[in-house]
């Protein structure tokens, strides 16, 4: 399967796509299966959630897309390495592409690019970086970039700055904001041009590219010896613990882990390190993440939102505690 990076934020595909789509006759809504875990190529899972697609709001756009509305998949979890993942995939072309082909107003990317929900979490890997490297600044490139702001983050901290993102409408704005270089490409197009860099980002990416060993070893490629990676995804198996409580203390909440192939990847901080190493890194570590903070809604509503989970958080970084389902999201820093 192509390597798509950045799925989370971007539409792969020039947005003409959707019009082609939806002037072509459906195709059936047919599945491939996945024989063996991505991560370690074991042949031995256990299916431990059904998940849906819903693509209504589809129907016009891509109708290719909106076929596969009320279909179901299974997640399976590799019983050798811990890694979950769907049991088949869609066979319709550039699947991810067209599901995230998602046609957002310059009002709205403006708003993402002032955001400062994940601030917490970029600044927890700018200084990581910084004191593995026992320097600052250097070549850093950030894929996913999405509207820029963690580019920015990244230049105010020291960094020369670039991106890739393949969303053009989010890839103008964070070449507006930051005045540097974002790559409309995949990382192999970059690789092709001898590009390398001292440092590269993947934060909330990794999750959603099949085949992520791939994905890795492709990035690994643009890396120079003795660079850094770091990866910040949501961890597996907590978030599926997370949501089982939660529809437990709500029983009208339906367990909503990877609705549509929103998450292909379900990674557990064993299976992150072990993605990390078969790609060329070492000095792996992984941990729990810094989560999003809430910036919206009232004063109260608010206070009581981030007090949690910056409590969860807090248990999450005990010695060990990132093994267990306290540790929600995980971060990884690997030296090539």
């Amino acid at each position: 399967m192509p390597v798509a990076l950045d799925a989370a934020n971007a539409a792969a595909r020039p947005v003409s796509m959707a019009a082609d789509a939806a002037a072509m006759p459906a195709p059936p809504a047919s599945f491939a299966p996945v024989p063996a875990c991505w991560v370690c190529g074991g042949v031995s899972a256990r299916r431990f959630h059904r998940l849906a697609f819903d693509f209504d709001l589809y129907a016009e756009q891509d109708p290719g897309l909106h076929a596969y509305t009320q279909r179901c998949a299974w997640l399976v979890r590799c019983t050798d390495c811990g890694f979950a993942q769907p049991d088949v995939m869609p066979t319709l072309p550039h699947f991810f592409e067209r599901m995230y082909d998602q046609h957002w107003s310059e009002a709205w990317i403006e708003r993402e690019f002032a955001a400062p929900y994940k601030d917490f979490i970029f600044r927890r890997i700018l200084g990581e970086l910084r004191r593995r490297r026992q320097s600052a600044g250097g070549r850093l490139l950030d894929v996913g970039a999405h509207a820029g702001r963690f580019m920015h983050a990244a230049q105010h901290a020291g960094w020369t700055v670039e991106g890739i993102e393949l969303n053009p409408r989010t890839a103008a704005c964070a070449a507006r904001h930051t005045g540097a270089p974002v790559h409309v490409l995949n990382a192999h197009e970059l690789g092709g041009r001898g590009l390398r860099y001292d440092a590269i980002t993947m934060t909330d990416v990794l999750e959603h590219i099949p085949e992520p060993v791939s994905v890795l070893t492709t990035v690994a490629r643009l890396v120079e010896p003795g660079g850094w990676i770091a990866v910040k995804v949501p961890c597996g198996s907590s978030q599926w613990h997370k949501e089982r409580a939660l529809a437990a203390l709500r029983p009208s909440r339906r367990v909503s882990l990877a609705d549509n192939l929103v998450h292909v990847n379900h990674f557990t901080p064993g299976s992150l390190a072990r993605a990390l190493r078969t790609a060329g890194f070492h000095d792996v570590d992984v941990e729990t993440a810094p989560p999003e903070l809430v910036y919206e809604g009232s004063p109260a509503s608010r206070i009581v939102s981030n007090a949690v989970r910056l409590a969860v958080y807090a248990a999450g970084r005990l010695p060990g505690a990132v093994h267990t389902p306290l540790a929600l999201h995980l971060q990884a820093f690997a030296r090539k």
